[in-house]
C-alpha cells in the first residue's frame, strides 16, 4: 500500500513538473519601429521574428491584411525607484502582459501601411495608402479596405476627422 502511494505521488509530481502554458506568438513594438514601408513578406517575417498570427482578408484589388500580436516592454523596478530620478532606466526589462494587435496592409507583395489595434480605436479605422484615405470595415467577419468618400460641400471640411459630431 505504501509503495503504491509513493508511486502515485511520483507520477503526479512528474506530470505536474511538465505543465506548460499556451501563449500566442508575438513580436515586440521595437521590431515594429524598425519595419520599413515597402518591405516584402519575407522581410516582414524576418524583422518581426515569425509568420503572421492570422490572415484577415485577401481582396481582388490586391490587398492582403495580416495580423501580428505584439507586446510592449516595461521595467520591473523596486517601488522605491518609481518616482526617483534615474528610476526610468533601473530594473529589469519585461514584456507587459497585454497582447496588442497590428494590422499589416500589403499590396503587390509590399507593405503599404500598418495600424495597431489602439490606432484603430483612436482613428475610426482610417488608413492612408498611396495618398488616399481608406476605411477598414468589417461585415459578417470579413474585413475590407475601401476608399473613404470626402464630401466637398460648402460647410463640410475635406478632412473627415474634422466632421465628427461632438457629443
Amino acid at each position: 500500500m505504501k509503495k503504491s502511494l509513493i508511486l502515485v505521488a511520483a507520477v503526479a509530481f512528474t506530470f505536474a513538473a511538465c505543465k506548460t502554458t499556451q501563449v500566442a506568438k508575438f513580436t515586440s513594438v521595437e521590431n515594429l519601429y524598425k519595419l520599413p514601408m515597402g518591405s516584402s513578406y519575407d522581410e516582414i517575417t524576418r524583422q518581426l521574428g515569425s509568420a503572421p498570427y492570422n490572415i484577415l482578408s485577401t481582396q481582388v484589388d490586391g490587398y492582403t491584411i495580416y495580423t501580428y500580436k505584439y507586446k510592449t516592454v516595461e521595467r520591473k523596478v523596486s517601488p522605491k525607484l518609481i518616482n526617483e530620478r534615474g528610476g526610468e532606466t533601473a530594473g529589469t526589462e519585461v514584456y507587459n502582459g497585454k497582447e496588442n494587435i497590428v494590422y499589416l496592409m500589403i499590396k503587390g507583395g509590399k507593405l503599404e501601411s500598418f495600424v495597431t489595434s489602439d490606432g484603430r480605436n483612436d482613428s475610426q479605422s482610417l488608413v492612408m495608402l498611396n495618398n488616399t484615405l481608406y476605411t477598414i470595415s468589417q461585415d459578417k467577419g470579413k474585413f475590407t479596405i475601401v476608399p473613404t468618400e470626402i464630401k466637398s460641400e460648402k460647410n463640410e471640411s475635406m478632412n473627415p476627422l474634422m466632421n465628427r459630431k461632438k457629443k
